[in-house]
């Protein structure tokens, strides 16, 4: 609504500014430029005015601007995990088990240190191919009163289910017996993912489950890397224990 008044108030201004333009001149042959003036300067005003209100854009663009994301598991059984990521900068953590930071992995199982590599294998788990789809848009949000439902279909990376390890979501519908028959995603007013659930037949039956909480605490990139540097030396102290017992057998 301020966006709009702004607007209205500029569009005025140079109406008013015109007409005393318009009123100065003498000579009728000058009359007819400002009134030309006028008529470029609110098509182009109600260009820009209508750009301004619709700036529909893939959510997934709002998400990496946003740069700075937490994701914790929706399984109350798993309440202390925790996944935090630079989306920028493409660093991120895995609470006490693996972190990324310039082009150094920390922790981690795999023999291939390649940064880069880790990196995506952990956006593809975490975030899925439901947020790094493009398919979702803010627009699509809106309408969708903040809470998109679709099937699992929409989002599938044929390329991802393929792969020998694939992550959690395609591994979820490969599996025929657990009827994964859709997707929910709920976002905040600033188009940011806040959780998404499958609908599949679970422990607990056919049922919406939670799967990842998305929030946004890290106000900026200070922050996020106090967390990383923690998780970083807290994983040096688990190998250095790990090594020290090993080595008194």
């Amino acid at each position: 609504m301020e966006a709009v008044l702004h607007w209205i108030d500029i569009l005025l201004e140079w109406m008013n500014m015109m007409k005393e333009i318009k009123q100065s001149m003498k000579r009728k042959r000058w009359l007819q430029f400002p009134k030309m003036i006028v008529v470029v300067l609110v098509v182009m005003l109600i260009a820009v005015f209508l750009s301004s209100c619709s700036n529909n854009q893939p959510a997934l663009n709002v998400l990496k601007k946003k740069q700075f994301v937490l994701i914790k598991m929706g399984d109350p059984l798993y309440k202390d995990f925790e996944v935090g990521f630079d989306l920028r900068e493409e660093e991120f953590y895995y609470i006490a088990e693996t972190a990324v930071k310039d082009d150094t992995v920390y922790g981690g199982y795999n023999a291939d240190r390649d940064r880069n590599k880790y990196y995506k294998s952990a956006v593809n788990e975490e975030l899925s191919s439901v947020l790094l789809s493009n398919t979702i848009t803010t627009d699509e949000i809106k309408k969708s009163n903040y809470q998109i439902t679709s099937s699992p279909k929409r989002f599938l990376d044929d390329k991802l289910m393929k792969e020998e390890y694939s992550p959690e979501f395609e591994g979820r519908y490969s599996i025929k017996d657990s009827q994964f028959s859709k997707v929910r995603i709920t976002y905040n007013n600033e188009f940011l993912p806040t959780k998404i659930e499958w609908y599949y037949k679970g422990e607990e039956g056919i049922k919406w489950y939670t799967w990842r909480t998305y929030s946004y605490p890290f106000k900026n990139k200070t922050e996020f890397d106090k967390k990383l540097d923690e998780q970083i030396q807290l994983i040096k102290d688990i190998e250095e224990e790990y090594e020290l017992e090993a080595k008194n057998g």
